[in-house]
C-alpha cells in the first residue's frame, strides 16, 4: 500500500462551509486517507492510496462540487486577475448603490435629492442590475451548494437579499409603498466589499511562503569543460558543475570543489554573520554568495534541496489542521441549516404570532439571515496557523503541522539531550597550560610539539589537538611514532622525544608526575579530559579537551523554566559528566547513562503522570524519543533521521530556537482562542438581536461583511509580535 500526498489549489470557496463540504465529500471517496482544506490559503492537502484512486479523480470530484481544483504550482501566475475582476464588480455595484445612499440621507432630512431618485421604477432598474449582475456570483454559489445537498454563506446572502428585493418588487407592482430596494442593493455592495478586504487580508497571511518561494534561483551557470553556459535551473542535474559568482544566490545544494568565499545563510539559519566556505564545504540553494567565486558540484536540487524541504514543511504545516479546528468544523457543518430554520421561525413569530405587518416580519427575517456568518469560525484557526507557522519559518522554526503547534503550547515538561543539543556535540580544546620546562618557553612551542606528535594518530582527541594547534602553528610529521592503546602516543619531533597521553603513559616512561598543578583535578571534576605532554621525559604542559556547552544553552534553559516548563536533561553519558553539565546550565533534573529505549521510557513516565512532554534532540539515538514525545524538536545540526522523526525542525544549533517555538505556539493558540471567542460572541449577539427586531438588515449585513476581516486582522498581529521583548521579560523574572 503506497500513500501519496498532493497539494491542491482550490478556487470558488466563499466560507467555512465550503471547506467543510469539500472535506466531507472527498474524505468519503475510496482511497482518500485524509484531506485538510485550508480556507485561508485556498489549498487542500490530500493523502491518498495511489493503488485505489488517482489524483485526477480527486480533482474531478472537487470540480463536480462546483469548485475549481488543480495541483498547486508556485510558478503559475498569481490570482491578481481574479482580484481585479472582483474589485471592478464591487465598483460597478457601488456606483449603482450611490443613489440609494443619497435617498437614505434624504429620508433623514440631511440632503435634498432629485425626485427621479425616489421613483420606484428607477430604484427597480438600479436594484435589478445590482441583484443579478453584481450579485450573480452569490446565486451561482448558492446553486452549486444546494446541488451538492449543502448550504453555505452564499445561500444566506441569496435568501436575505432576494427576500428584500422580491418583496419590494411585489409591493411596487401591488401599489404598496414599503420598498427595500436600498436594503438588498447596499447589502450586496457591502458583502462584495467585505470579500475584497478578506481576500486582501488572507493573501497577507501567506507572505512567508511566498518569500521562501522567491528564494529559488531561476538560472544557473553550468560549467562544461572550458565553457560556461547559462541554463534554466530545471535543466541542472545532480553531478553538474556550477559557477557561483560574488553577489549571486547559490542555485542548488552542493559541495564546493574550488574557490573560497563568505556565504550569507541567514535564510536557513537566521544567523546574521556569514559563514566562510572553502573546498569541501556544503552550500545550500537560496543562500547568498558574498565575496568570492565558487565552483559547486550539484548534489541536491529542486524539492530535494534544503530550501525545497523547508517550503514543503511550511506548505504542509499551513495546510494542516489543529485539533481545536474540529469544533469549528462541527459547528460550521450545521450552522447554515440552523440559521435558515431560525429565520423561518422569526418570520412565523413576527407575522403569525405577533400579527405584525409583512414588511416588518420580512425585515427581521432578512436581518437574521444577513447577521449570521460562519466565516469567522472557519477562519479563526487556519488564518492563525498560516501566519504563526509563517512567522516561525522566518525564524528558522518549522512545524510539521497544526497538531504539533497545538501540542507544544500544552507541553509542561521538556526532555533535552545533552550531547549535540545542550553541548556542541564535539570535543574542543578548552584549556592549555604551559609548565616550566628548560626547552619549552612559549605555548606555541608546546602546541607545535604536541600536535606534531599526534599528527599520525587516528584517535579523536588527537585530531582535536591537531585542529586547535593548526590555528597557531603548522605541525610536521614526526620522525618516529608509536601509538600506545589506552595511554597515548610516543613520538620524536624535531629531534626531541615527546609523550602525549594520560598519567599512566608518563609513569611508564619514568616521568616525574609529582607536584602537578591543582587545576588538573579541577578540570577532571568539570568533566574534561586532560592530555599530559612530556618532552625529554619531563612534564611540559597540559591540554584539556571537553565537549563544550553552547553559548545559548544556559540562557535558553532559564527562559524555558521562566515560562513554567520543567527541563530534564537526558543523556547516555556517565552520571559525573552529566551532573557537571547540568550544574553549568542550571538544570536540576538529570537522567544519565540512558539507552535510546530508556529515553522513551522516561517520556512514558512523565506522560503517565499527565504531562504533555516535549523532547529536544539531534542524533540518531534521539529519533525514538523524538517520535514518542507529544512533540519532538530536532536541532538542525543533527542527523537527518532525527529531523524526520521530529515534529518541529529547528534550523541551526541555537537552543533559543526552542524558546521561540514555545512562544510562537502559545501566541498562535492564544490568537486562535481569541478569534474563536469573537466569532461565537458575534453570532451569539447579532442573531438574537436581529430576531427580536433590534438589528436592521443593513446593519446586520455590514457586521457580517466585516466579521471575517476582523478575525484575519487579529491573526496578522502575529506577524508584528515582538518575541524579543517576551524573551527579555522571561529572563528578567529569574
Amino acid at each position: 500500500m503506497e500513500y501519496e500526498k498532493a497539494n491542491l489549489s482550490i478556487t470558488g470557496m466563499h466560507c467555512a462551509a465550503c471547506a467543510a463540504r469539500i472535506e466531507k465529500v472527498i474524505g468519503r471517496q475510496p482511497g482518500v486517507v485524509d484531506i485538510a482544506v485550508n480556507l485561508a490559503t485556498e489549498r487542500a492537502l490530500v493523502v491518498f492510496e495511489s493503488d485505489q484512486t488517482e489524483l485526477d479523480d480527486i480533482v474531478s470530484r472537487v470540480e463536480k462540487l462546483g469548485y475549481g481544483a488543480s495541483v498547486y504550482d508556485e510558478s503559475l501566475p498569481s490570482t491578481e486577475g481574479g482580484d481585479r475582476a472582483a474589485v471592478e464588480m464591487f465598483l460597478f455595484s457601488a456606483l449603482l448603490t450611490v443613489p440609494f445612499v443619497l435617498q437614505m440621507l434624504h429620508m433623514f432630512n440631511l440632503i435634498s435629492i432629485p425626485p427621479v431618485l425616489e421613483n420606484p421604477f428607477v430604484q427597480f432598474g438600479l436594484a435589478t442590475q445590482i441583484q443579478f449582475i453584481a450579485g450573480w456570483r452569490f446565486y451561482v454559489g448558492a446553486f452549486k451548494s444546494l446541488r451538492a445537498r449543502s448550504a453555505d454563506m452564499d445561500v444566506l446572502v441569496v435568501l436575505g437579499t432576494s427576500s428584500a428585493y422580491f418583496y419590494s418588487v411585489w409591493m411596487m407592482f401591488g401599489g404598496g409603498d414599503q420598498l427595500y430596494f436600498e436594503t438588498s442593493s447596499i447589502l450586496i455592495t457591502l458583502v462584495l466589499f467585505g470579500k475584497i478586504l478578506e481576500a486582501k487580508a488572507k493573501s497577507r497571511t501567506t507572505d512567508a511562503l511566498q518569500a521562501l518561494a522567491q528564494l529559488h534561483v531561476k538560472n544557473a551557470h553550468l560549467i562544461q569543460g572550458e565553457h560556461e553556459t547559462d541554463v534554466p535551473i530545471q535543466h541542472v542535474v545532480v553531478g553538474d558543475l556550477l559557477m557561483v559568482r560574488p553577489g549571486e544566490k547559490v542555485p542548488v545544494d552542493g559541495r564546493v570543489v574550488d574557490g573560497e568565499s563568505s556565504v550569507d545563510e541567514s535564510m536557513l539559519t537566521g544567523e546574521i554573520l556569514p559563514v566562510h566556505k572553502r573546498v569541501g564545504d556544503l552550500v545550500y540553494g537560496g543562500t547568498l554568495n558574498q565575496d568570492g567565486a565558487l565552483r559547486v558540484l550539484a548534489q541536491r536540487i529542486g524539492a530535494d534541496s534544503a530550501l525545497g524541504q523547508i517550503i514543503r514543511l511550511v506548505e504542509e504545516a499551513q495546510g494542516s489542521k489543529a485539533p481545536v479546528q474540529r469544533l469549528a468544523d462541527t459547528i460550521c457543518g450545521v450552522f447554515v441549516p440552523v440559521v435558515i430554520l431560525l429565520s423561518f421561525a422569526t418570520f412565523v413569530f413576527w407575522y403569525f404570532v405577533l400579527k405584525f405587518p409583512m414588511s416588518i416580519s420580512l425585515e427581521n427575517t432578512c436581518a437574521v439571515l444577513l447577521a449570521a456568518c460562519p466565516c469567522p469560525l472557519g477562519l479563526a484557526t487556519p488564518a492563525a496557523l498560516v501566519v504563526g507557522t509563517g512567522r516561525a519559518a522566518r525564524q528558522g522554526v518549522f512545524f510539521k503541522g497544526g497538531e504539533q503547534l497545538e501540542q507544544l503550547h500544552k507541553a509542561k515538561v521538556v526532555l533535552m539531550d545533552k550531547t549535540g543539543t545542550i553541548t556542541h556535540g564535539r570535543p574542543m580544546v578548552t584549556d592549555v597550560l604551559l609548565i616550566k620546562h628548560p626547552a619549552i618557553r612559549t605555548q606555541g612551542q608546546l602546541l607545535y610539539l604536541a600536535s606534531s606528535a599526534e599528527l599520525s594518530s587516528g584517535h579523536p582527541l588527537a585530531r582535536v589537538i591537531v585542529e586547535h594547534a593548526s590555528q597557531y602553528t603548522r605541525p610536521v610529521a614526526p620522525t618516529s611514532f608509536m601509538s600506545l592503546a589506552g595511554r597515548g602516543v610516543s613520538a620524536t619531533v624535531a629531534g626531541q622525544h615527546v609523550l602525549v597521553g594520560n598519567l599512566r603513559l608518563l609513569q611508564e616512561h619514568g616521568v616525574n608526575i609529582h607536584g602537578l598543578p591543582s587545576c588538573t583535578e579541577e578540570w577532571e571534576a568539570a568533566g574534561k579530559t586532560v592530555a599530559f605532554i612530556a618532552v625529554e621525559r619531563r612534564i611540559a604542559g597540559l591540554i584539556a579537551v571537553a565537549d563544550t556547552i553552547k553559548p545559548s544553552s544556559r540562557r535558553a534553559i532559564r527562559q524555558l523554566q521562566a515560562l513554567g516548563m520543567r527541563v530534564v536533561m537526558v543523556t547516555g553519558d556517565n552520571v559525573k559528566t552529566a551532573n557537571v553539565v547540568a550544574r553549568q546550565v542550571g538544570v536540576r533534573d538529570v537522567l544519565a547513562e540512558l539507552t535510546p529505549e530508556d529515553k522513551v521510557r522516561a517520556i512514558r513516565h512523565f506522560q503517565r503522570q499527565g504531562y504533555a512532554v516535549a523532547m529536544v534532540g539531534d542524533g540518531i539515538n534521539d529519533a525514538p524519543a523524538l517520535a514518542a514525545a507529544n512533540v519532538g524538536l530536532a536541532v538542525g545540526t543533527g542527523a537527518d533521521v532525527a529531523l524526520e522523526a521530529a515534529d518541529v525542525a529547528l534550523i541551526g544549533a541555537d537552543l533559543e530556537g526552542v524558546v521561540q517555538a514555545v512562544l510562537l505556539s502559545r501566541a498562535t493558540m492564544r490568537c486562535i482562542i481569541q478569534s474563536f471567542s469573537w466569532a461565537l460572541l458575534y453570532n451569539g449577539i447579532t442573531i438574537p438581536f436581529a430576531a427580536i427586531g433590534l438589528l436592521s438588515p443593513l446593519l446586520a449585513g455590514a457586521a457580517m461583511a466585516f466579521s471575517s476581516v476582523t478575525v484575519v486582522l487579529n491573526a496578522l498581529r502575529l506577524k508584528r509580535m515582538r518575541m524579543g521583548r517576551k524573551l527579555q521579560h522571561s529572563q528578567s523574572s529569574l
